[in-house]
């Protein structure tokens, strides 16, 4: 196979692709000015803010700094979008609008904080928390500088440059402490754990604010003491209302984060109990394909645990008819008694119900999506071919087809992938005898998937085809504990390959 060809298609420019640019702006111009409006008002007190409006003093300032904001704001959506060019449109819609509410939540707290208690316990870090557990961890990484340098320029606007050394202060120890927790969100995938850890660097950052003050005066000491509790505290803080408002985000937006997919893994899920009692063996080929899905999934650098998910989770519409199915059969076959155009309908209703029972679960829209997408628009051979036989009228191929879409992501198309090969081994495992058997049947599953255009739609490229098919090879025989014959005949073909 070629390496580096990208299958991707270019988006066209539409009705709603205007629509969707349009909402973007939109929420831009909102947060701004409400951003602006925030920082205008935040000293005044009622009568003065009445009588400021009356004389329209603050329009231009709101204006000015509004405007501001807005560049601020663009510049992190471009970015946001430009990271995530290769993801699905459906989950590059949610990011402006998740941005945006993580952006308002955290300059409101440290507004309130801020001026009731102290500069030192803002909870800056919760915008950068949100967005890179919500949206990517590089944009979280760039949300946290950019939204800090924002609330300090907010401050200074509003109180003054008196204040500079402790706004300086603060505006460091959030940007230290923001990219440390971003860092350990890849370590600890529980919230407990991550709380603790957020604790600890909480602790470590406090030593920054205090090398500060004692610069600027070593006979402070209270000063320096409480500028180290205030800044942990602040940290403390970030984290309680991370843990707090996360969960409701994640079921708002419908967004899977490592915390929520880890929790999906449980098998004391309701619908993977229910797939386990109704469709005991479609569950164990769940089981079977999220372990290839995750190793496939880290081979080419994508979320091994997002991989490992959805596959636990894609077949969950054959419940509704789970003795259709060959793997949930006990001798008697339902689809003798039944035309093929039922026998089909049948099979591919199953990615449509599989889709409707996650989406009224709420299980996060990248799972659902990959339950839609993992046949495509693959046609069920089998059946065709046996309708075929029995007319001599040529039939349509689609309607013996899944409806699709096909795969949007890498994720999606791994699934796909995995899905098929696991499903064609365990029915010859007991014909492959030897390595090269291994080989020639995934490559060709995987052409076979290729040349029918099922990978066009997403950023899957031959390269990374190459490292799956290397994975599947080496993962597949120890789970089927196949007795391939190593003899010196095929250790020879085997280097010669």
């Amino acid at each position: 196979m070629p390496k580096q060809k990208k299958f991707n298609l270019k988006p066209e420019i539409d009705g709603t692709t205007i629509k969707r640019w349009a909402v973007r702006i939109a929420v831009i111009i909102v947060s701004s000015i409400i951003m602006a409006v925030m920082v205008r008002f935040a000293t005044l007190s009622d009568e003065d803010v009445a009588n400021s409006v009356l004389r329209g003093e603050p329009i231009l300032q709101i204006v000015i700094l509004s405007l501001i904001n807005a560049a601020i704001l663009s510049t992190l959506f471009t970015y946001t979008l430009y990271v995530k060019r290769d993801s699905d449109v459906g989950i590059r819609d949610k990011t402006v609008p998740v941005i945006a509410v993580a952006v308002l939540l955290t300059f409101v707290f440290s507004m309130i904080f801020g001026s009731l208690v102290s500069l030192y316990i803002v909870p800056l870090s919760l915008c950068s928390l949100l967005v890179a557990t919500l949206v990517d961890r590089r944009v979280g990484i760039v949300t946290n500088i950019l939204i800090s340098q924002t609330f300090f320029l907010a401050y200074i606007l509003v109180y003054g440059t008196e204040n500079a050394v402790e706004s300086s202060a603060a505006l460091v120890t959030s940007m230290v402490a923001s990219i440390f927790l971003i860092m350990f969100l890849d370590k600890a995938f529980s919230r407990l754990k991550f709380t603790v850890v957020g604790m600890l660097v909480g602790l470590c950052t406090a030593v920054i604010p205090m090398l500060i003050n004692y610069l600027v005066d070593a006979n402070e000491t209270t000063t320096i003491l409480l500028s180290g509790l205030w800044s942990f505290l602040s940290v403390v803080l970030s984290l309680a209302v991370f843990m707090i408002v996360l969960p409701l985000m994640e079921y708002v937006f419908r967004l899977d984060t490592q915390f929520k997919l880890q929790e999906l893994s449980s098998l004391e899920n309701p619908l993977l109990k229910r797939l386990s009692r109704e469709a005991p063996g479609t569950f164990n080929h769940s089981m079977v394909v999220g372990n290839l899905a995750e190793l496939c999934a880290e081979a080419i650098g994508e979320n091994s645990l997002l991989a490992r998910v959805a596959a636990y989770y894609h077949d969950v519409g054959k419940m509704k008819n789970a003795e259709y199915f060959i793997e949930n059969q006990k001798g008697y076959n339902p689809h003798d008694d039944v035309i093929p155009e039922v026998s089909v309908a049948m099979i591919i209703s199953h990615v449509t119900e599989g889709y409707a029972m996650l989406k009224k679960a709420r299980i996060p829209d990248e799972i659902a999506d990959c339950a839609l997408q993992h046949h495509g628009t693959t046609p069920v051979n089998y059946f065709l071919y046996k309708a075929q036989n029995l007319t001599e009228d040529n039939l349509d191929r689609k309607e013996f087809s899944y409806p699709g879409p096909k795969p949007r992501t890498k994720v999606a198309a791994i699934l796909m992938i995995t899905d098929t090969v696991e499903a064609a081994s365990r029915a010859l495992a007991e014909k492959m005898n030897s390595p090269k058997d291994f080989r020639a049947l995934v490559h060709n599953m995987i052409k076979q998937k290729a040349d029918l255009g099922q990978f066009t739609e997403c950023p899957i490229t031959y390269k990374d085809l190459d490292e799956i098919e290397d994975t599947l090879v080496k993962a597949i025989p120890s789970m089927y504990h196949a007795r391939i014959q190593y003899d010196n005949n095929n250790r020879d073909r085997e280097k010669k390959d």
